[in-house]
């Protein structure tokens, strides 16, 4: 596996599954997922376009990767131990995502998505999830391309 094709992949699929929240976010999408937490984001995507939002989405899932694989790399074999690395993407997304919220990286338009899901945990998962999903492409999708 290449890492630059890992990086991409994970920019894609934060970049994709931010613009899937940002529509869950808003009616009349809201009222098919009734989530309050997802609904809350709606402030938060308001005053930014859909390519916005999911540049820095992706950006941000970056920006967590690229130390995340440095450490990792110290220790392990980033290909060879795929489910090591996504529990340890999970620990430092959860990390990024408290110093995020306590930092107010983002401004005030996070601050009700915080209140009502807290962080921490919401920012582990999409890490996590978006390295699972780029593992996913990168053995099954790629090769028969």
């Amino acid at each position: 596996m290449n890492m630059k094709t890992f990086l991409f992949i994970n920019f894609i699929v934060a970049f994709i599954a931010d613009i899937i929240l940002n529509d869950l976010s808003r009616k009349p999408a809201s009222k098919l997922f009734p989530s309050k937490i997802i609904q809350s984001l709606n402030i938060y995507f308001i005053n930014k376009s859909i390519i916005q939002a999911g540049v820095y989405a992706g950006l941000t899932v970056i920006v967590v990767l690229i130390p995340t694989i440095i450490l990792f790399n110290l220790y392990f074999d980033l290909f060879e131990n795929k489910l090591l690395f996504t529990i340890f993407s999970f620990i430092t997304g959860f990390i990024s995502d408290i110093i995020i919220d306590k930092l107010n990286i983002f401004g005030n338009t996070l601050k009700p998505f915080y209140r009502l899901a807290g962080s921490g945990f919401w920012g582990g998962l999409a890490i996590a999830f978006s390295v699972l999903i780029s593992y996913l492409i990168q053995i099954y999708l790629l090769p028969i391309l």
